[in-house]
């Protein structure tokens, strides 16, 4: 690792500089977020192994609980959609039509138990987790331009709910925009005029803007801002040349 590498350096101010860059790795490295280590695990060219190395090369010393828990919060999602995913196809009854009747199968039932238990990991030990972690990884320079939710379109019925999961997981949006940006686009929301907006009003705007339009004229709005709050400051100058009175 770079920070470990320098950490000596012969030179003060390197060795400096290194100190605070690794105070802040450290800080943001016990906050990481295991959202998007998941996500990862949900690519099949990754899985726990490229996430295992990963932790490795970062921290060899808390890499394996890092590991652990990642794999926990796996089991813990995985088991909370199977819940839902039984009680959604066991709580549904429908009222069947004349045509059901005459046409309904006496099997049918009997079949859908069957392929309900095998579903759900009755009688099976292995879960559709367990299946797609114990799968081995395709190869990146095979797949470099896969696409991941088509992948789990096309498996979605030999791997169950894990592909709901994953579906849900890998959707989820990573914003890189700035605090700064944000707030200049606040303002522009809570005008003087409209200033008594409820909270999910404004969030709701701010979503909408950013899906409509996305980030790229943020930083046109920031310079818009700021050239605005500096042509202010020149008027109130040239207003008060003497400045303010005591």
């Amino acid at each position: 690792m770079l920070l470990q590498k320098y950490a000596d350096d012969d030179d003060a101010a390197i060795r400096e500089m290194v100190g605070r860059m690794q105070g802040k790795f450290n800080k943001y490295w016990e906050d990481y977020s295991v959202i998007l280590a998941m996500g990862a695990v949900l690519d099949p060219r990754l899985k726990v192994e490229m996430i295992e190395k990963a932790y490795e090369a970062a921290d060899p010393t808390t890499s394996w609980l890092k590991i652990d828990e990642l794999k926990e919060n796996l089991k813990m999602l995985y088991k909370d959609y199977q819940t839902r995913n039984r009680a959604s196809s066991c709580g549904v009854s429908a009222t069947p039509t004349p045509h059901d009747i005459v046409t309904e199968s006496p099997l049918e039932h009997d079949f859908d138990d069957v392929k309900r238990s095998l579903d759900f990991g009755v009688g099976n030990t292995k879960t559709h987790l367990d299946i797609y972690l114990d799968e081995p990884r395709l190869a990146r320079s095979a797949f470099p331009d896969l696409d991941i939710l088509g992948y789990w379109k096309e498996n979605q019925h030999r791997l169950g709910c894990l592909t709901e999961m994953a579906r849900d997981l890998l959707t989820i949006p990573i914003t890189t925009v700035a605090s700064e940006s944000a707030f200049s686009i606040g303002a522009r929301i809570l005008t003087p005029y409209r200033n008594r907006l409820l909270p999910k009003n404004v969030q709701a705007l701010l979503c909408t803007r950013n899906w409509l339009r996305g980030y790229e004229d943020y930083e046109e709005i920031i310079e818009d801002d700021n050239e605005a709050t500096s042509s202010r400051t020149e008027v109130s100058t040239s207003e008060n040349p003497r400045g303010p009175r005591p």
